[in-house]
């Protein structure tokens, strides 16, 4: 008997997002008309519509719970980009995770999370191709006149975007990996794929993501809804991985440019009437429909207790945000009135506690030291937003015994928060550093004390921001020679938060390092920064494994943990991109795969 590959279950396993339930039946019936599934589905707009709501449940699994998809640690999917790179290391010594804190440890290509991210992958890449290979067929009905053109194009587009975002993750990830631009059935199932080439790939991706940008609007009704955008951002980071700095300059700067979109300058929205700042009001207040000009792409949640079914958690909290609670000193904070968590069921200690410190961490991935040291660039640690109070959390809040919040340290107590490096944490295979600075980016306090202590974020949580697109739009420019030109991008992030301006000499003197460095300061936690890295590395016929790149220099420049001597950052030996996952080499039987060099 044949096994079953990834790829010809993939269509169906996204086919149950969609359908309730199944009555045996009805379904062994020969013309089973009210059955929701493709032959019904896939014949006029609206059913086609219901087919991309999937792809964006899909895409938002990035932030959500890898260990759905296999695994036993509750992380999101996008600490294995987010984590274990020049600015953070895991502070967790679960097998899943060694990779992030010892980098020789990837050598292992049989973990869950190869796996996850793989399957992920091409569930997106099949259900994508099933909207775009059953577009073109005979009798659908997109309307009648000139929009029914349109509607065909904006569904294609919709559907280009994700099939070309999700190879964007798995080459960034796992190099060259199977081209499928073809709608997987039982009468195609194959067990002979290749692994095509980036330059064919990213072909594909090209003109999906143009196909997106020609046919999507620069801005959607709202920014829950993928764009047009969006759609240049990836396409401009696919030129300038390509080494095609100009194309990517011709592309990103109709957007940087179009006034549809700007940075947050003001305070505004549901934090404006806290202590705060501008830079952090955009991740608490994301939506358009709330006043934020800069967020791209935003992910809707809401509780569970106000969701009729289902519910939209992500996990960006619990993996980013420290275990402050589980730190011997922070279980101390009570002290004042040590009787307040147990008076009457009130709370617990660590509902209350979380509900006084921003919500739940649980203290998957924190920043590396040298990710803190590069904000103080030009003396700038007191000064840049980005590392004051209001985003990092450099102290720790107690609750008395009326409710009153107060920070430790107003109470006279020893500093809770500490970069010390200590031997343990250079030696152990369990660091959990409970103390360690971390962002508060993805902060959020469930209105229900009951809750305050549960995994899951349920506000609404931004995805892409134009910052994120000033800094790349920079990068074309530097590598297009106009340095004059990429500094006024880059003053504009920096200026936002309160750092000082740089100057031309400042840039040609840092090169693409202050670009990177630029990038780890303004977008901690939220790019995938090895898919940034990676994509440096290999610029231009770079290998990523060069202990002289950018990858491996910089994780030994920056990372005080992952990067120290004998973890692997000193040796080409020690590979950076991710294995294919075995399962996959094993069920290819017929045509045997090498894996990635190093494995």
């Amino acid at each position: 008997m044949k096994k079953i590959t990834y790829f010809n279950v993939l269509v169906f396993t996204v086919l149950l997002l969609t359908m309730g339930g199944c009555n045996e039946d009805k379904f062994l019936k020969e013309d089973p008309r009210d059955a929701l599934y493709p032959e019904n589905l896939l014949v006029d707009y609206n059913g086609f519509k219901s087919m991309i709501t999937p792809l964006y449940g899909l895409m938002r699994a990035e932030y959500r719970r890898a260990d759905a998809m296999g695994g036993s640690i509750a992380l999101c999917l996008h600490s294995a980009w987010g984590g274990g790179v020049d600015n953070s290391w895991a502070n967790n010594s679960h097998a899943e995770m060694k990779f992030l804190y010892n980098p020789k440890e990837i050598t292992y290509t049989d973990l869950a999370i190869w796996n996850n991210i793989f399957q992920w992958g091409y569930r997106i890449i099949n259900t994508a191709n099933m909207v775009i290979s059953r577009a073109d067929n005979d009798g659908i009905n997109w309307g009648s006149g000139a929009d029914a053109e349109n509607r065909k194009n904006e569904v294609l587009a919709e559907a280009r975007f994700f099939r070309a975002w999700a190879y964007r993750h798995l080459t960034y990830s796992f190099g060259a990996v199977p081209l499928s631009t073809q709608e997987i059935t039982g009468l195609n199932y194959r067990d002979d794929w290749d692994r095509a080439s980036l330059s064919s790939i990213r072909e594909v991706m090209a003109e999906d993501f143009q196909f997106a940008v020609d046919n999507l609007p620069l801005r959607t009704s709202n920014n829950s809804k993928v764009s047009g955008a969006v759609a240049r951002h990836y396409l401009g980071e696919l030129y300038l991985a390509e080494g095609n700095a100009e194309k990517a300059v011709s592309v990103l700067k109709p957007l940087v440019e179009s006034g549809e979109y700007s940075l947050i300058n003001q305070r505004f929205g549901s934090n404006a009437s806290n202590d705060g700042c501008p830079f952090i009001d955009v991740f608490y207040t994301p939506m358009y429909a709330d006043g934020n000009t800069e967020v791209l792409l935003a992910f809707i949640n809401t509780e569970e207790e106000n969701s009729a079914y289902g519910t939209a958690n992500v996990y960006m909290t619990t993996t980013y945000k420290n275990y402050y609670a589980n730190d011997g000193d922070c279980k101390k904070t009570n002290q004042h009135n040590p009787d307040y968590i147990n008076n009457g069921g009130e709370g617990s200690f660590a509902q209350v506690f979380w509900q006084a410190n921003g919500g739940k961490g649980a203290g998957r991935v924190v920043p590396s030291r040298g990710a803190l040291r590069l904000y103080n660039y030009k003396g700038m640690g007191e000064q840049d937003d980005r590392v004051s109070a209001n985003a990092i959390v450099w102290s720790i809040n107690d609750v008395d015994a009326v409710g009153n919040v107060t920070k430790v340290f107003d109470l006279g107590g020893t500093a809770l928060i500490d970069t010390t490096v200590n031997a343990a944490m250079l030696t152990s295979t369990s660091i959990k550093k409970y103390d360690w600075p971390t962002t508060r980016k993805w902060d959020y306090t469930p209105p229900i004390l009951a809750n305050a202590a549960n995994d899951g974020h349920y506000a609404d949580i931004v995805y892409l921001r134009l910052a994120d697109t000033y800094l790349l739009y920079a990068e074309a420019l530097y590598k297009s020679n106009q340095v004059g030109e990429a500094i006024k991008w880059i003053n504009k992030v920096r200026n936002r938060s309160n750092a000082v301006s740089i100057t031309e000499d400042d840039l040609r003197i840092g090169g693409m390092d202050f670009i990177l460095d630029e990038r780890s300061r303004e977008l901690l936690t939220e790019e995938e920064r090895r898919h940034t890295l990676v994509r440096v590395c290999q610029e231009n016929g770079g290998d990523e494994r060069d202990t002289n790149n950018y990858f491996k220099r910089r994780m030994r420049e920056l990372n005080e943990i992952a990067g120290i001597a004998g973890r692997g950052m000193d040796e080409y030996e020690t590979p950076v991109l991710f294995p294919l996952p075995q399962s996959f080499i094993d069920a290819n039987t017929g045509n045997p795969l090498e894996n990635n060099p190093g494995y």
